[in-house]
């Protein structure tokens, strides 16, 4: 038992029916523990409000924080630490983006996503209920945390005061519970109450958050953000071997709010990797879209010669390459560069278009 150990316990991972939950909480608080999470489920998204309260009282009674209940914990890229108890899941390497998550199941799959696509993170924490810390509290730790550049977010719910505050860091957004179904589903899964998505919409626009409507958008957004950055502006100029994936784009573009063409070159399909180079350095524009069609002849035959390129041209840069074996490979080494990679040109125009909302 916990009064067995005679050392210092910084933190207490409490994973056990939740009736028994109020008797470790107790015997934490005798112990001189002062940080709990809280994995077990069983509070007030099944309706056991009072059995919740009678948790956080004693929390309280001792000066404990707590992170849960009904939740997965908390990961630390940097050095490891984590209160999973998931078996088999892939964490991402060490990086500058936060994840919160009140769905401990949407954030291990946002994790395993983000670790396969080579995308790092900094903190990850799952706070489910909310019952004592919360998304503020997450915020304001965050804010003082050097290693994070951008949070993001997947809520069921959040309160006016959030917007209150004032965040310097880039907050990303994926909310759920738009809808009456959605809303039932929420307060179903962590006790959330109904909060108006178009007032939510709003909020976020005069707040400069960014959000996303669905978890393409959200993981492309991070993304982006994440290997390129912000961008500076939204005249964007397209460069392609292949006519069709950059027509797309045009269509997407012109349905955009906040992404305009500056420009567009077709090299046509006998382009090599220099002419993508070269047209690269002349393209005035603040996002370049470079479309790739790796499958023809002339390209795939002066691949070095693209790689090296790229890697002595600092501009914001995102790709579409569309393919099976052979692309995914160059998709890895563009990745390596930085550069994000994806198959279809709506979700890089949408997730933009997001990204430069002002």
């Amino acid at each position: 038992s916990i009064e067995e150990i005679d050392d210092k316990i910084d933190l207490a991972v409490i994973a056990i029916d939740a009736k028994k939950c109020i008797e470790a909480m107790e015997k934490c608080g005798e112990k001189g523990i002062r940080h709990a999470v809280v994995i077990s489920g069983g509070f007030s998204e099944v309706g056991n409000e009072e059995l919740e309260k009678e948790l956080l009282g004693i929390a309280r009674k001792y000066g404990i924080r707590i992170i849960g209940p009904n939740c997965v914990g908390v990961f630390n890229a940097k050095n490891g630490f984590n209160t999973f108890f998931q078996r088999n899941m892939d964490f991402p390497h060490y990086g500058s983006v936060a994840i919160l998550t009140q769905s401990g199941t949407f954030g291990i799959a946002l994790m395993e996503k983000l670790a396969n696509e080579g995308i790092g993170i900094s903190k990850f924490v799952s706070y489910g209920n909310k019952a004592d810390v919360d998304e503020i509290d997450l915020m304001e730790y965050l804010e003082r945390d050097e290693e994070t550049k951008i949070v993001a977010m997947y809520i069921e719910e959040m309160g006016r005061e959030f917007f209150e505050r004032k965040f310097k860091k880039r907050i990303i957004i994926l909310k759920a519970g738009r809808s009456k179904l959605g809303q039932k589903a929420a307060s179903l899964h962590t006790g959330a109450m109904a909060t108006n998505y178009e007032i939510f919409k709003g909020v976020c626009k005069q707040k400069k958050v960014i959000y996303a409507d669905d978890f393409e958008e959200f993981f492309s957004i991070i993304k982006i953000a994440s290997l390129q950055g912000f961008p500076k502006g939204k005249r964007l100029g397209i460069i392609t071997n292949g006519a069709g994936p950059a027509v797309l784009a045009c269509d997407f573009i012109e349905e955009a709010r906040n992404v305009e063409l500056a420009d567009m070159v077709d090299l046509t399909g006998s382009a090599k990797a220099s002419d993508y180079i070269e047209a690269m350095k002349k393209m005035k524009a603040d996002i370049i879209l470079l479309v790739f069609v790796f499958q023809d002849a002339p390209l795939a035959e002066s691949l070095e010669e693209l790689y090296q390129g790229l890697k002595e041209i600092d501009k914001f840069c995102i790709a579409v390459a569309i393919g099976g074996s052979f692309v995914e490979e160059q998709k890895k080494r563009l990745l390596k560069l930085k550069i994000p990679v994806f198959e279809e040109p709506k979700v890089v125009i949408n997730s933009l278009d997001k990204l430069l909302i002002k």
